[in-house]
């Protein structure tokens, strides 16, 4: 899933609308292309490649597991990496319909940008490979900075990054990494429903990234 994903993402505004399209209309192949390009007002070259036609078919793979909601969500957290929040906020005013929907993706969007912003200066190899684990859970969403502070340290990875656990009052799963000064590298959580994808994904971290 994480594939689909990275592939929409990096195809910007017209693959999100391609998955728009694909959902509302139940369309697959070339005639979701067609039906997206139309939306999109004429040809564009990014939904052109023979290689889009393929991706239609890991959307709709992927829309019989997660819904609409889910994968929109995972696209623009991905997509926030790299581009500006202004610019994604005016995307979703334009295409998004549900208030709901709307307020949650831009929530989603200052996460990402806000957690960049207190990322250290370095992150090494392994440190990235830990946040790759954990950015695959499902249902992971980032934590906030501040929280850091109540959580414990649990382990150090090879690097000397240490990962820190907390549950909140309201008994929600929460993971950081650290530098050895206790500068926030990554915070993330994820509700009930996915507490056991993160208790797998810290185990695999303890087992393959330490020493």
């Amino acid at each position: 899933m994480d594939e689909v994903v990275k592939k929409v993402a990096a195809l910007g505004l017209p693959g999100t609308i391609l998955v728009i399209t694909m959902a509302s209309t139940g369309l697959t192949g070339m005639a979701a292309i067609a039906a997206a390009l139309a939306i999109l007002g004429g040809p564009t070259g990014v939904l052109g490649g023979v290689g889009i036609l393929g991706l239609t078919g890991l959307i709709a793979e992927y829309l019989t597991q997660e819904n609409l909601d889910s994968l929109l969500t995972a696209i623009y957290r991905e997509r926030a990496k790299s581009t500006a929040k202004e610019t994604l906020d005016a995307e979703i005013d334009e295409w998004i319909t549900s208030e709901e929907l709307k307020n949650k993706l831009k929530w989603e969007i200052t996460q990402v940008h806000g957690h960049q912003s207190n990322f250290t200066s370095s992150i090494s190899a392994i440190a990235s490979e830990a946040i790759q684990i954990l950015d695959s859970v499902p249902g992971m969403l980032y934590a906030s900075a501040t929280d850091i502070k109540s959580s414990r340290p649990i382990f150090t990875l090879r690097d000397e990054t240490v990962v820190r656990t907390w549950k909140n009052p309201f008994g929600i799963d929460h993971v950081f990494l650290a530098d050895p000064k206790g500068n926030i590298i990554y915070g993330g959580y994820t509700f009930w429903i996915h507490a056991e994808g993160l208790k797998q994904a810290i185990s695999r971290i303890r087992s393959d990234l330490t020493a």
